[in-house]
C-alpha cells in the first residue's frame, strides 16, 4: 500500500505543509483493536471499525444502530453502565469485558474517554483476565520509581529512566529525546540492544515532529505503534452518526498513524515505536522514543507502568534541571550579590553602572553591554560601533514586548547583525523603565559550532510518476555534520534569571529616586509654604491662595489643595482675628478722645493762635467726622475677611477625613467661592469679542438635599475638579468662537459661557445627584470614552497632567460606591453627572 501523501499541485509546497496534515481524524484505526463509537444514555452504535468480522464475529455495517447488547449480556452491560458514571473514565480502564465469537469466549480489555459528546469505545484482545490492582501496580513500579527519584542530576536521570523503561518494555532501543527552544531535538539518553549502531548525541530537526502531532503528544502520555506495516482499518458509519465531520480520535489508543510518520520509521528501519511524553510546566519538554526492530505489542498493564514512570520523570525534570550547573549558579549568585551591595548604597543608575561595569559582564556570562538612557548610550565591553548599535537598540525596543528578550541567533531576527556578528551573535534584553527609556542590552560573539544530525536535516522534495510534488521524510539517518554560524553560545535559564533579578533591582532604584523626587518636591513646597506664612499679610495671604489656585488649575494635583488652602486659612484666622478684635478698641479709643476734644473746646472756646492754628492745619474738624466712618469700613471689611476664611475651611474640611453627614451644597458653593476669580470678566489673546472675555454666569437650581454621608476631602476635591474643566473649556470656546447655544435652544452663536449647578435626590432616595454642564464645544465620542482614563488630556503640555477626572472618578465610584458618567458631542456642550449614596459602607477612605 502506497502511504505517502500526494499533495495538491495548485498549493505552494513548503517544509511546513505536513503541518496541516489533519492525523486526529484520519478515519482509521490499527489492526489489534476494534473502536466502537457509542451515543449515551441509550449505548447506540454510531460507528464502528471495519475489522469486527475478524475480531469479535459479526459484520461492521450491520451492527451501526444497534445497543451495545450485541456485544455484551446484561451482567457486563450493568457492569458497563456503573463504569459510565464515573466522572473520569481513565480511573476505570481497562474494563475487562469477554465477547462470543463462533461459540468461544474472548477476553478483551476494554479502554473508554468521551470527546464531542460521543463515548469511545476501544477493545485490545487482553493477555490476563484479572484487573491489575492498586496494590500489585505498586510493587511493579516501586523499585523503578526509587531509583529515578535517587537520580542525583538530570543526566543521570535520563539514563536510569530509559534503561527502566527498556528492561519493563523490552524495546531493541530507549532513548530521552530532548526539544530546544526552536523545536529541534536532541538525544541525551540511550540504552540499546549491543548490535545497535548508538544515536545517542544525534540531533533531529524541528521538522520531524509537525506542531499538530506535538499538540497531540502534549494531550496523550503514551502513544503505541505495534507494527508499522500494519494495514489501516477505516471507520464505518451510518447516515445519522455524526454528521459532515469524521470522529476526533485524538485521544484514542488505536488511532491510525500518518503515512509520512510510517515512511520515517521505515526509513530508520525501525518496525514498532512506542512514545511516552515528557511534560515540565504544561509544556511538551521532550519524549522517551521506544524503537524496536520486529513487531511489538504491550498489553494494557506494561504501557500503564511506561506511562507512570514517563509522569514520575515528568516531575522530576524541575529538581533536576535546577541541580544543573550548581556551582555555576552559586558563582553566578555571588556576582549579583556585589552589584546588589553597589546597589543599595548608590543614589542613581550611572552610579550603578560606574561602579560595577565587570560585575554587570560577569552577572550574565557577556562580553558586552549597552546602557540605553534616554538619548544616551554607555558601551561596556565589546558592542557594535556607532550607527550600528543606535539602530539595534531602536529594534531592540521596538521588540522588546515581554519583560526579556533574549536569543542566540540575533540575526535569524534581525538580519542587519550579520555585520557585526563576531561582537554581536546572542543578545539578551531587559527594560528598566521603557517610559524613561532606561533599557540594558548584554552581547556575545559569535562562535562557530559543530552540530551532528541524524542524516541531512533538510527535507528534500520529490516528484511522483505523475510529475506532482509531494513531501518525504528523510531516507538517510547517517551522521550529518553541519557548522552553525552566526550563533553564540546558548543563554542558560540560570544567566536569564539572573538577568531578570538584576532587572528587578535596578528598578528598585529608579522607583527610589522617583519616591526621594517626590519626598524632595513635597519638602520644597511644604517649605515654601511656611516661609510664606510666616509673613502672612492679607494682602500676601490672599496672593498666596490665587497663587495656589493656579498651581492647581495647571497640575490638577487635587490632594494637596485641601491642606495648603488649610493652611493659609488657618495662618489668615489669627491676624484677621486681632485686626478685627482691636477695631473694637480703637473705636472706643477714638471716641473718647473725641469727646475730650469737643468737651476741650467747650470749655476753651479760644485756644492760643498757636494751637488754633495747628487745628486748622491737621483738620481736626474733617478728623472728628470721618474716623469714626472709617473704623467702621474697616471693621465691615474684616468682617467679609472672616467669612471667606471660613469658607476655605468649610472647603478643606481637614478635621473630616471620617465618613461624616455633609451639606453637599457647602462643598459646592465653597469650590465655587475659590474659583469666583476665574469667573469674572479678563482679556484673552484672540479679541472676543472686543478685546475682553465676558463673565461667565454662574446658574444654580439646587434642590432640597439631606445630608450626604461621605468623604467630604475627596468629594470637595471632585468639584473642584469638574468646575475648573467647566471653566478651561469655556475659556477654550471663547478663544474659538465655538460656544454652543445648546440651553437656549437657539440656533445663533452664544454672547457668553454658562455653567448650570442642578442638584437633585435620585428616583430611588438612595443617592443624590450633582449634574454640571457648560455650554461650551463639547468633545468626540472617542474623546468622552478616554476622559477617565489615567493622563489621558487634551489640554495644550504644561496646562493638565490627565488625571483629575481619573482622580475624580476613583473618588467617587471606588471610594463612595456612586457613579461619575460623562455627557458630550460637538456643539452640544458637555455635562457632568456626579451621583453618591447617601449612606457608605466603607469604613474608611481608600488610600491609592
Amino acid at each position: 500500500m502506497n502511504r505517502q501523501i500526494t499533495i495538491p499541485a495548485l498549493e505552494e509546497v513548503d517544509l511546513t505543509n505536513c503541518d496541516k496534515e489533519p492525523i486526529h481524524l484520519s478515519g482509521h484505526i490499527q489492526p489489534h483493536g476494534v473502536l466502537i463509537v457509542v451515543r449515551e444514555p441509550e449505548l447506540e452504535i454510531l460507528q464502528v471499525s471495519e475489522n469486527t468480522q475478524e475480531l469479535l464475529g459479526f459484520d461492521a455495517k450491520s451492527a451501526i444502530g444497534q445497543n451495545l447488547s450485541l456485544l455484551f449480556d446484561r451482567a457486563q452491560l450493568e457492569k458497563f453502565n456503573a463504569c459510565l458514571e464515573k466522572e473520569n473514565l481513565k480511573t476505570v480502564n481497562p474494563i475487562k469485558v469477554s465477547v462470543e465469537k463462533a461459540g468461544k469466549s474472548l477476553d478483551f480489555d476494554c479502554i473508554l474517554h468521551r470527546i464531542k459528546g460521543a463515548l469511545m469505545v476501544e477493545l485490545e484482545l487482553a493477555t490476563t483476565t484479572e484487573s491489575l490492582s492498586v496494590f500489585s501496580f505498586y510493587h511493579s513500579v516501586r523499585s523503578t520509581v526509587s531509583q529515578i527519584q535517587n537520580a542525583t542530576d538530570l543526566q543521570n536521570l535520563c539514563q536510569q529512566t530509559v534503561k527502566e523503561i527498556r528492561r519493563i518494555s523490552k524495546f531493541d532501543r530507549v532513548m530521552v529525546y530532548q526539544f530546544d527552544p526552536d523545536g529541534n531535538g536532541a538525544v541525551i539518553a540511550e540504552d540499546k540492544a549491543e548490535n545497535l549502531t548508538p544515536f545517542l548525541g544525534l540531533n533531529y530537526p524541528n521538522t520531524d515532529i509537525p506542531k499538530q502531532a506535538r499538540k497531540l503528544y502534549a494531550l496523550n502520555w503514551l502513544r503505541l505503534i505495534p507494527d508499522i506495516n500494519y494495514q489501516p482499518v477505516p471507520l464505518i458509519s451510518g447516515n445519522n452518526s455524526i454528521p459532515n465531520e469524521p470522529a476526533d480520535l485524538s485521544f484514542c489508543v488505536l488511532r491510525s498513524v500518518s503515512p509520512i510518520h510510517i515512511e520515517y520509521l521505515q526509513n530508520m528501519g525501525v518496525t514498532a515505536s512506542m512514545s511516552i511524553s515528557l511534560i515540565k510546566d504544561q509544556k511538551l519538554w521532550g519524549l522517551i522514543a521506544c524503537h524496536n526492530y520486529t513487531p511489538k505489542y504491550l498489553n494494557y498493564e506494561v504501557r500503564a507502568a511506561c506511562e507512570f514512570i514517563g509522569q514520575v520523570m515528568s516531575l522530576e525534570l524541575q529538581s533536576k534541571e535546577g541541580n544543573e550547573d550548581y556551582d555555576y549558579k552559586l558563582y553566578l549568585r555571588s556576582i549579583q550579590s556585589k552589584i546588589f551591595e553597589d546597589i543599595s548604597t548608590a543614589e542613581n543608575l550611572s552610579e550603578v553602572f560606574g561602579k560595577c561595569q565587570h560585575n554587570l559582564l560577569e552577572a550574565v556570562n557577556a562580553q558586552g553591554a549597552a546602557i540605553i538612557f534616554g538619548d544616551n548610550c554607555y558601551r561596556i565591553g565589546q558592542t557594535p560601533q556607532g550607527e550600528s548599535l543606535k539602530y539595534l537598540t531602536k529594534w531592540v525596543q521596538k521588540n522588546l514586548k515581554k519583560e526579556i528578550f533574549y536569543t542566540d541567533s540575533l540575526t535569524k531576527l534581525y538580519p542587519e547583525a550579520e555585520a557585526f556578528k563576531d561582537t554581536v551573535s546572542g543578545c539578551l534584553a531587559v527594560a528598566i523603565s521603557p517610559i524613561q527609556k532606561i533599557y540594558v542590552l548584554w552581547f556575545r560573539p559569535e562562535v562557530i559550532q559543530t552540530v551532528n544530525w541524524a542524516g541531512n536535516p533538510n527535507k528534500k522534495l520529490e516528484i511522483d510518476e505523475d510529475g506532482s510534488p509531494r513531501l518525504s521524510p528523510r531516507k538517510s539517518f547517517e551522521l550529518w555534520k553541519e557548522n552553525v554560524s552566526c550563533q553564540s553560545l546558548p543563554w542558560k535559564p540560570c544567566e536569564i534569571e539572573a538577568a531578570l533579578e538584576l532587572k528587578k533591582a535596578m528598578i528598585n532604584i529608579v522607583l527610589r529616586q522617583a519616591d526621594k523626587l517626590n519626598k524632595l518636591n513635597t519638602a520644597l513646597e511644604a517649605s515654601v509654604a511656611r516661609e510664606r506664612e510666616k509673613t502672612a499679610h492679607l494682602k500676601i495671604a490672599m496672593s498666596e491662595l490665587k497663587r495656589a489656585q493656579t498651581q492647581l488649575v495647571q497640575s490638577e494635583r487635587m490632594s494637596s489643595l485641601g491642606q495648603l488652602v488649610a493652611a493659609v486659612a488657618y495662618e489668615v484666622t489669627n491676624p484677621i482675628n486681632f485686626i478685627y478684635g482691636n477695631l473694637t478698641y480703637a473705636n472706643e479709643y477714638s471716641e473718647k478722645l473725641i469727646n475730650l476734644l469737643q468737651l476741650y473746646e467747650q470749655h476753651y472756646p479760644s485756644p492760643s493762635p498757636e494751637i488754633k492754628a495747628e487745628i486748622e492745619a491737621a483738620e481736626v474738624e474733617f478728623i472728628v467726622e470721618d474716623l469714626p466712618k472709617l473704623l467702621g469700613s474697616m471693621k465691615v471689611g474684616a468682617n467679609r475677611i472672616r467669612e471667606i476664611v471660613q469658607s476655605l475651611r468649610n472647603f478643606s474640611r481637614i478635621d473630616e477625613a471620617e465618613i461624616k453627614p455633609v451639606d453637599i451644597h457647602d462643598g459646592l458653593d465653597s469650590a465655587l467661592l475659590i474659583l469666583s476669580n476665574r469667573l469674572k470678566p479678563k482679556p484673552v489673546k484672540q479679541s472676543y469679542p472686543v478685546g475682553n472675555r465676558p463673565a461667565i454666569h454662574l446658574i444654580k437650581e439646587y434642590g432640597s438635599l439631606p445630608l450626604v454621608e461621605c468623604y467630604a476631602v475627596e468629594i470637595n476635591q471632585v468639584f473642584m475638579n469638574v468646575l475648573t474643566n467647566a471653566i478651561d473649556a469655556l475659556e477654550d470656546a471663547f478663544v474659538n468662537k465655538h460656544l454652543s447655544s445648546q440651553r437656549s435652544g437657539k440656533e445663533e452663536p452664544a454672547k457668553s459661557g454658562e455653567i448650570w449647578i442642578v442638584t437633585e435626590v435620585c428616583s430611588e432616595e438612595k443617592a443624590v445627584k450633582v449634574r454640571i454642564k457648560d455650554n461650551g464645544w463639547g468633545m468626540e465620542e472617542t474623546v468622552r470614552q478616554k476622559i477617565f482614563e489615567p493622563f489621558f488630556s487634551t489640554k495644550p503640555v504644561g496646562k493638565g497632567a490627565g488625571i483629575g477626572l481619573a482622580i475624580s472618578h476613583e473618588i467617587v465610584v471606588e471610594q463612595h460606591g456612586g457613579k461619575l458618567s460623562c455627557i458630550s458631542a460637538p456643539g452640544e456642550g458637555t455635562e457632568l453627572i456626579i451621583e453618591i449614596p447617601l449612606r457608605q459602607i466603607h469604613p474608611k477612605p481608600i488610600v491609592k
